[in-house]
C-alpha cells in the first residue's frame, strides 16, 4: 500500500468573481459590525478601547448624596496640533497672569511635589504630545477649603490611582473671583509613552465625584440649613442647577405639571423651590407656561444654561480678551 492518502485531496480556491465577490464582500461587511472592527485592521489596545477610569467610575458608590459637598468640574481636550504650537504656552502664561493670586499677585505654578513648578520645562515636554486635558476644578465650598494646593494634590493623587498610571500635571489656584478656583493642565500622556486615554464616564461624572468625596472629608457632609440655603440661591441662579437637573428627572419630555411634581416630590418646600424655578426660567425664556398648571422646557435648556455658566465665568475673571485663545 502506498504512503499516499488516496482519500486525501487538496483544495485550490480559485479568485472569487461576479455576485460571489459580492457575497464574500458582504461576509466581511458584516463579521465587522459583529466584532466591532474591521477584520483587516489590528485589534485596539484595551486602554485605548476602553479608556481608563471607565472601571473606576463603575465601581464608585453613591458616596453621600444630597449631603455631599459639591465640586464642579470642567473639562477641555485640546488637539495640540490643531490648536497651534504655542497654544500650550498661551495657556500656561493665561492661568499665571497677575491678579489670580489671593492677595492680586501673580499665580503660582505648582505639581505634583513642587511648590514652584517649572512651566517652561513642561511646556518643552508636551511639545511632541497628540493632546492634553486642561481642567477647571471649583469646589462649592472652596473659600472652607483653604488650602488648594493640598486639596488638589489629593485629588490628582486619587485620579492617578483611578487611571493606573503616573500623570504628569500643573496647577495654578485663582483667588481673583467670588468662587476660588483652580487651573490644571495635565499631559495626555502615559508613563510608557502612549498616548493617555480617558473614559468619558471618568471625565463625566468619576473625577468629579471623587473632587466631592475628598471635599465632604474635609469638611465633613452639609448640614440640613446648608442644603436648604444652597437650593434657595438656585432658584435665579443664571445657570444650570440641582433644580433644573431636578425638573429634567421628573420630566424627560420636558412638560412639568403641578400634580407630576406633587406626585414625585412628597417635600412641600422643595416643590415650591421646583415652581419658583419654573417662573425663573420663563422670564428667561427658557421655559414657557400653557396654563396655570403647565410649563414647557425648552429643549436646548440644559445647552444654554450651561452656556450661562461659561459667560458667568468670563465675566467674574474679566479676561473675555485672554479666553479667545480657547
Amino acid at each position: 500500500m502506498s504512503g499516499r492518502n488516496e482519500d486525501g485531496f487538496d483544495v485550490r480556491p480559485g479568485t472569487p468573481k461576479g455576485r460571489h465577490q459580492r457575497f464574500v464582500s458582504q461576509v466581511i461587511r458584516e463579521a465587522s459590525k459583529a466584532g466591532g472592527r474591521a477584520l483587516n485592521r489590528p485589534a485596539a489596545r484595551t486602554g485605548a478601547s476602553l479608556g481608563r477610569g471607565k472601571v473606576a467610575s463603575r465601581m464608585m458608590g453613591q458616596g453621600l448624596g444630597r449631603k455631599a459637598r459639591r465640586v464642579v468640574i470642567k473639562t477641555r481636550l485640546v488637539n495640540l496640533q490643531r490648536a497651534g504650537a504655542r497654544s500650550t504656552i498661551t495657556h500656561l502664561r493665561y492661568i499665571k497672569r497677575e491678579g489670580v493670586g489671593p492677595e492680586g499677585e501673580q499665580g503660582q505654578a505648582y505639581g505634583p511635589h513642587t511648590d514652584e513648578a517649572d512651566m517652561d520645562a513642561f511646556e518643552r515636554r508636551v511639545r511632541d504630545d497628540r493632546h492634553q486635558f486642561r481642567f477647571i476644578v471649583s469646589p462649592a465650598d472652596a473659600d472652607q477649603l483653604g488650602d488648594l494646593k493640598s486639596y488638589t494634590r489629593e485629588l490628582m493623587t486619587q485620579v492617578q490611582a483611578d487611571l493606573g498610571t503616573p500623570l504628569d500635571w500643573v496647577a495654578v489656584d485663582h483667588w481673583n473671583t467670588d468662587n476660588p478656583h483652580t487651573h490644571i493642565v495635565l499631559r495626555g500622556k502615559q508613563a510608557d509613552g502612549r498616548d493617555l486615554v480617558i473614559a468619558r464616564e471618568y471625565i463625566g461624572s468619576g473625577m468629579r465625584q471623587r473632587g466631592s468625596e475628598i471635599a465632604t472629608r474635609w469638611l465633613g457632609p452639609k448640614t440640613e440649613l446648608e442644603i436648604q440655603r444652597e437650593q434657595q440661591r438656585e432658584v435665579e441662579r443664571p445657570g444650570w442647577t440641582g433644580l433644573d437637573r431636578a425638573l429634567q428627572r421628573m420630566a424627560p419630555d420636558g412638560r412639568v405639571t403641578l400634580q407630576g411634581l406633587a406626585e414625585q416630590c412628597r417635600d412641600q418646600r422643595y416643590r415650591r423651590l421646583l415652581i419658583g424655578r419654573l417662573q425663573y426660567l420663563e422670564g428667561m425664556g427658557l421655559c414657557k407656561e400653557i396654563s396655570g398648571q403647565v410649563w414647557q422646557l425648552g429643549v436646548d435648556i440644559k445647552m444654554r444654561l450651561h452656556g450661562l455658566d461659561a459667560q458667568a465665568h468670563i465675566l467674574r475673571s474679566k479676561d473675555c480678551e485672554i479666553m479667545r485663545i480657547y
